[in-house]
């Protein structure tokens, strides 16, 4: 069955709305056309690899986290990454919606998701920004070491490897969580009585913060703490648009197994 991709586009924004994304996003429509679409590709990031896909399946619509444009394009140039996959969406009249800090926000987005793929409960905000709440704080079922939150965390995010800072002697019940980069909130997280805090894309000295400050900093990866919430969005989708058909990104279209 075929949707108009403006109806899709409803429902998300009313979900994921756009008055709450920060103020330096570029959350919404990055290119819109009006056509009917029987399936929707789901990424994290918009890449050639999901742009291929959904001329493969004939779709005309892409949905990611991550905007499209979120630098400011100046110009459209054949030949170049960024100016083909441009031409390639129009040629085909792909539309392309990304719902990236609204989504971490909304109601049952990133992190709520994230909250409730780590079984936590006792939900609090951990910080705002913008006046927005940012991340969660929560804690788990039980109290873990840090080598048995380390199997438990690969388990249920599908991570290869996670980085663990701080000190080792650590035991972890309440955790602060925020998808994507959060160590910037490293302090907030270290006020809320957290015992860990997990993010991703956690630089050597925001590590050195987390020892200085007595708190377990854990970066599961920036893909890995957000690409959770693509299965959110299908569910919910599948729900609303009957029939609808979905292809998700399910592992990093740029990084390496090697």
């Amino acid at each position: 069955m075929k949707y108009q991709v403006s109806e899709i586009k409803n429902y998300m924004e009313n979900w994921a709305k756009d008055k709450d994304q920060l103020s330096w996003d570029n959350s919404g429509s990055q290119i819109e056309f009006k056509e009917f679409t029987d399936s929707v590709i789901l990424g994290l990031d918009l890449t050639d690899k999901l742009i291929k896909k959904a001329i493969e399946l004939e779709s005309k619509l892409i949905i990611t986290h991550h905007p499209m444009f979120f630098s400011g394009e100046k110009n459209i140039i054949q030949g170049t990454y960024m100016g083909n996959n441009i031409i390639s969406l129009i040629k085909n009249n792909i539309s392309v919606f990304s719902y990236h800090t609204s989504m971490d926000i909304a109601k049952d987005g990133v992190n709520d998701t994230l909250f409730e793929k780590l079984n936590l409960k006792n939900k609090n905000i951990l910080a705002y920004e913008d006046e927005k709440a940012m991340g969660l704080v929560g804690e788990f079922e039980k109290t873990y070491s840090l080598l048995e939150l380390n199997k438990f965390l690969i388990k249920k995010l599908q991570v290869k490897k996670i980085k663990f800072y701080g000190r080792e002697d650590k035991l972890i019940k309440k955790v602060a969580i925020l998808g994507g980069s959060g160590a910037d909130f490293i302090y907030d997280a270290k006020k809320s009585g957290a015992d860990a805090f997990i993010t991703g894309d956690v630089k050597h000295h925001d590590g050195q913060k987390a020892y200085e400050n007595d708190i377990i900093l854990i970066d599961v990866g920036h893909f890995y703490s957000e690409n959770i919430v693509l299965e959110k969005i299908k569910s919910r989708l599948m729900e609303n648009f009957k029939g609808l058909n979905f292809y998700i990104e399910e592992k990093s279209s740029f990084e390496l197994d090697i």
